[in-house]
């Protein structure tokens, strides 16, 4: 089978940050059940394309939440870097 992903591209490409001003919270499950991350503010979206081998790429929209280590950073990245988050709800 083919391998879609353009030469050199990573696993995950967020392609666009949309703000939000609404003042709302995510609210998550750290399934590794780490402090800090039950609830952070959602301070946009990001449309994402995702990769993955032999695959047809796959086109998401993901919150982006503010985090103090990693500042802005969509849902995915976020558990790439932290572990597998469960989004609960978005108050």
């Amino acid at each position: 089978m083919n391998d879609y992903r353009p030469e050199g591209a990573f696993h995950r490409e967020t392609i666009q940050l949309i703000p939000d001003r609404f003042h709302k919270t995510a609210r998550f499950r750290s399934e590794s059940e780490l402090e800090g991350y039950d609830s952070m503010p959602l301070v946009g979206w990001a449309v994402v394309l995702t990769f993955e081998k032999d695959e047809l790429p796959r086109i998401t929209v993901e919150p982006v939440v503010e985090d103090d280590c990693h500042g802005p950073i969509a849902l995915g990245d976020l558990q790439e870097e932290v572990g597998e988050l469960t989004l609960l709800e978005i108050v």
